[in-house]
Order: C-alpha cells, then structure tokens, then sequence
C-alpha cells in the first residue's frame, strides 16, 4: 500500500511541477522584470515542454508562455528604444526570433494529436494575431546583421522571415502571393548563405530569390554550384541546363555543361548543347569554338575546321580556334597519307600528293599563327609545326623548331 501511494506521488507530480512553474511565471508577468529572470523563466519552462511525462496541453502552454517571457524582454528593449535610453540591440533582434520559435513550436505540438487522439488547432487564430506584429522585425533584424558583416545570423532572421510567411499560421494571409517583401528576402538569404557556404541554404532559397528580379542570373550560378558541391549531378545539371535557357548571355552554364560533358567523353551531346548554342546565338565566339572542339573530339575534322572559321572571323585572335583549325587540317592530311596511292606509276599518286601538300599548307597558317598569340606554349605548338615544317621540306623553319624541340625533351 505504501509503494502504491509512493508511486501515485511521483505521477501527480509531475503535472503539478508545470502547473507550478505556469503559475509562477504568468504571475511574474504581471509585472516588469528583469531580462536575466524572463531569460530563466523561459528556459524553464522550454525544458518542461520537453519533458514526456508534461501531457499535451501543458506542452503548449509552457511553449506559448516562453514565449511570452521573450515578449516581455523585447517590450522592454522597445521601451528603451522609445525613450532613447541605453537598450540592447541584439536583445530586442534575438527576443523576436525566440517569440517566432517558440510559438511556432506551439503550434506544431497543437497539430499533434493529444492524449486522446485528437487535435486542436483553436489556437492558430491566437498564435497569429501574437506574431503579425513582429513579423516585419524578422527582416529588420536580418538587414541590421547583414549590414554589420555577420551574415551567418542575417541568414537565421531572413530564413525565419520567409519560413513565417509559408507556416500554417499565416496561411489566411497568402503572404507568399501578397507580401512583395519575400523575393527579396530570399535573394538576401541567398547571398548570406553563399557567403557562409550553407549549401542547402542556398538551394532552399534560390527559387524564390529569382524572382527579386535582381541578379538572378547569380542567383542562379550559386544555386548550380550550391548542388554541385553536394554532389547532386542530376540536380546540378538542372541548373546548368535551367541557367542557359533562362540567361544565355551568361557563360558560366555553358561552359560548366560543356566542360562536363568533355570530361565524360559525352561528345555528341557536347555537339548538340553547342550546336543550340550557335543557332541561338551565333555571333558568340565561345559556342563556335565549343562546336570546333566536340567535331574534333568526334573526328568530323572538315566541320571542326568550318567552325573554327566561324569562331575566327568573329574572335581573330581566338588561339584555341586556331589550334584546332590546325589540328583538324594534320588529321585531314594523316588520313589522306594512310590511304593514298603509292602506285609510282598511278597519276592518282600525283594527284594524292598535291592534295596532301596543299593540306600541310593549309595547316601551316592556323599553327603558326598559335605560335606567334601564345610563343611561350611550345609544347602546344611545335610538334606540330614540327611535322608541317618537315612534310613541306622548309629547312630553316624545321632547323629552328628541331631545336625548340629538343629543348623541350631535355
């Protein structure tokens, strides 16, 4: 009998233990107190929300009436501000987010069933005319963080502002559709995050903060980037392939999509994003030399060497269009040399012959004129003129490049 009543005890308690604390903290806010006590309050009664054995319903009041403690310390901060008396700015700004926290917090318990199974929501009404009129602080909050280099923390206030806007408690304001502030909001969370390296931040935000209308194309990259520094391929290429349809002007997608597909020896499809790009806008030198170089990988070496030509008239100095112009016209004159007549007798010999010259010839310019953009590239240059200099028996210039290329085998 004694342990039934020892054990009866216990379990009574533990409700009474949050009533009490309810009582004496509701009570004390009766009354200015002291933001070191509001803090402890609080904290308390955070802890006692957290406990299993506190039923459903203490649970959230403990969580309302912390939050309640943390609207007590914001009123006084707001009362000093108002009387331009000494206040804590980081007081005020932090009290805001613990109100949004903790209320939210509130009203994610009162979604859960109770005890009996059932779920009240009578409370939303409440939680929403509590937070309305600090919602507009969140984002003060995170400009004044922003504004004084502590981006890690402007991030925490825009994300809650933003997060605000789409919790249930606000779903009868529409705020995502009405609240003109949100776009931008995001881009500041964005540009926060990016800064911090918070990747997941970045993607969270990303969709939103284009529509700011302000540097979306930015925005953009670091959302690309942001999933390729998870390791999402899938996702990453997304980005690529959303950025170049949305800001074709900008070549940080392109290049990247490109550079991907060449890595992966994906050559036909390097060909097509280059092809697209060159029909879209074909006064860009980039997409041509793109095309070149995916023809060249592809061993089309007369439709590499037509965009090269393209690229040239639109870029002269373009030394990689160059290169491959020279390149392609060497695989065009090897292949002629594997198959041509060696028939002495044959006129097709001759005929061979002059053509297989002609080709060296034409390689001669575009290789030569690598040489003189990019002198310092010899590794790049003159094996090739090598072959040229020799197949065309110029003796001076194949003296000149044997020497380079020794030098360069030392």
């Amino acid at each position: 009998m004694k342990r039934i009543l020892f054990i009866l005890i216990i379990v009574l308690s533990y409700p009474a233990c949050a009533e009490n604390i309810l009582r004496t903290v509701k009570d004390g806010l009766k009354k200015p107190q002291k933001r070191e006590q509001l803090e402890k309050w609080g904290n308390s009664l955070l802890a006692e929300a957290a406990k299993p054995e506190t039923n459903h319903k203490k649970r959230v009041e403990c969580l309302v009436t912390a939050a309640e403690c943390s609207k007590a310390i914001n009123t006084a901060e707001n009362v000093s501000l108002y009387l331009k008396k000494p206040y804590d700015t980081v007081a005020f700004f932090s009290s805001i987010r613990d109100i949004f926290t903790r209320v939210e917090m509130a009203d994610s318990v009162a979604a859960m069933p109770n005890e009996k199974g059932k779920i009240n929501l009578s409370g939303r009404r409440k939680y929403h005319d509590m937070l309305a009129p600090y919602r507009s602080n969140l984002l003060t909050g995170g400009k004044w963080y922003y504004q004084h280099g502590q981006t890690r923390k402007a991030y925490g206030y825009f994300d809650a502002y933003v997060d605000a806007a789409l919790h249930p408690i606000f779903a009868q304001d529409s705020l995502l559709e009405k609240d003109p502030q949100l776009p931008m909001t995001s881009y500041l969370a964005v540009f926060s995050a990016q800064k911090e390296g918070m990747t997941d931040a970045v993607i969270k935000h990303a969709p939103l903060a284009k529509r700011a209308g302000m540097r979306s194309e930015l925005v953009q990259e670091y959302y690309a980037r942001a999933w390729d520094a998870k390791g999402d391929t899938a996702q990453w290429m997304a980005a690529l392939h959303e950025g170049i349809r949305d800001y074709a002007g900008n070549h940080f997608f392109f290049t990247h999509l490109l550079n991907h597909y060449t890595k992966s020896a994906q050559w036909e499809k390097g060909l097509a994003l280059a092809d697209s790009m060159t029909v879209v806008a074909d006064s860009v030198a980039l997409f041509w030399y793109a095309k070149s170089l995916m023809l060249l990988r592809l061993q089309r070496d007369r439709e590499a060497i037509a965009a090269c030509d393209s690229c040239i008239k639109l870029a002269p100095d373009h030394v990689n269009a160059h290169y491959n112009k020279g390149v392609a016209t060497l695989n065009l004159a090897v292949a002629l040399t594997e198959k041509a007549c060696t028939d002495l007798s044959n006129p097709q010999c001759r005929r061979d012959q002059e053509m297989i010259r002609s080709l060296y010839l034409l390689a001669r310019q575009p290789m030569e004129r690598v040489r003189e953009l990019a002198p310092a590239e010899e590794e790049r240059w003159a094996p090739a003129l090598y072959r040229i200099y020799l197949h065309l028996n110029m003796g001076k210039e194949f003296d000149e490049i044997d020497k380079i290329m020794k030098k360069i085998k030392r």
